[in-house]
């Protein structure tokens, strides 16, 4: 029988360290390496900042275990964790690091909060941003800052992209898609008959390019509803399926073929 969405665990995602005491509730897996979508972390230019024992208690901290990176990813903030999630389900970013570095500009320094890559070779560093209201002292001398960041990049010489946490969190409905895919994705590495799954979706997709969920688990189920979803979804992390997530997801939420091949 078809299964709701969210009728799974929950993701391996770790809570405000205020609550959980610094504590990661993610679980170290045994991960397949042909389901790994990023380079080798150790052939990556950057590497994220370890956060200090102080920080891991202090600040509004958020750990899950990526697919794409096959590593537990740390941010900070719920807008830095909407961001990274946005990137783990974007089958263009081949990888990307919280944290890569820090830029000095004329008054200070700042830690940028990402770098990315993708699979066309594009590498770019990504800052998250808080405006302060318009037409404010503290507005003019934002963009000033801003403005001081942005020329630090450009003699860098590096790619600096500006995201305001504003556009973030005006996408609260993708924001929530994603996150309840990512306990699917990672139950998917985990499956014993992944490939079979895997291959008999593919199958299915090239016959009829667009399905919902619950037609899948149907045509599917003497693998089970749950392996069926787990797969599915792993395959829309990997560009093979592609799902609107602009809208709720549910059990008729419609699947269509992306990259089968």
């Amino acid at each position: 029988m078809p299964v709701r969405l969210d009728a799974q665990r929950r993701p391996h995602l770790r809570v405000p360290s205020s609550t959980a005491e610094g504590r990661a509730i993610a679980h170290d897996r045994g991960l397949e390496t042909r389901m790994n979508l990023a380079a080798n972390p150790d052939s990556l230019p950057f590497g994220p900042r370890q956060l200090s024992r102080s920080e891991l208690i202090r600040l509004d901290i958020y750990q899950y275990d990526s697919p794409k990176l096959d590593r537990r990813v740390t941010v900070v903030r719920p807008t830095a964790l909407a961001l990274a999630i946005e990137y783990e389900l974007d089958p263009d970013k081949r990888a990307y690091v919280e944290r890569p570095r820090v830029l000095a500009f004329e008054g200070g320094k700042i830690e940028l909060s990402f770098w990315t890559a993708s699979r066309k070779g594009l590498e770019q560093f990504v800052l998250l941003t808080s405006a302060p209201p318009l037409a404010s002292g503290p507005a003019r001398a934002f963009e000033r800052r801003t403005e001081s960041i942005q020329a630090a990049a450009r003699n860098a010489q590096i790619a600096l992209v500006l995201v305001p946490e504003s556009q973030l969190l005006r996408r609260s409905v993708e924001n929530a898609n994603r996150l309840r895919l990512l306990p699917w994705i990672q139950t998917a590495r985990e499956l014993p008959k992944a490939a079979q799954i895997e291959g008999r979706l593919i199958e299915l997709f090239q016959f009829q390019p667009r399905q919902a969920f619950s037609q899948v688990e149907r045509a599917l189920e003497s693998f089970g509803a749950r392996e069926v979803r787990a797969m599915a979804c792993a395959m829309v992390h990997a560009g093979r399926l592609k799902l609107d997530l602009s809208a709720p997801l549910h059990a008729h939420s419609m699947l269509e073929a992306g990259v089968l091949s």
